[in-house]
């Protein structure tokens, strides 16, 4: 029985890279993925290729590629405009 295929928000998680990050890599043809219900379907063994991959790339970059990542999770709150003063 094939083993099931990850969603994108799932490989993301599990390789500890932005999604968007992902999409460019399915888009530049560096890994497979299939659409399933419109949506990026990744096979298990397309993830554990991506992870041998991404340990033979130096620390640094594995550690921006993270703080982009938890960068983009928590978006900023929106600013406020300071309160309007009201002459008396």
């Amino acid at each position: 029985m094939p083993l099931p295929l990850k969603t994108l928000r799932e490989a993301s998680i599990e390789l500890g890279i932005p999604e968007s990050e992902i999409r460019m890599l399915v888009e530049s043809k560096k890994v497979r993925a299939l659409l399933k219900k419109g949506r990026l379907a990744f096979a298990p063994d397309e993830i554990a290729r991506i992870k041998r991959q991404r340990k033979t790339l130096p620390e640094s970059a594995i550690r921006s590629s993270t703080a982009q990542m938890a960068s983009e999770a928590k978006p900023a709150p929106p600013k406020r405009p300071p309160p309007r003063k009201v002459g008396l």
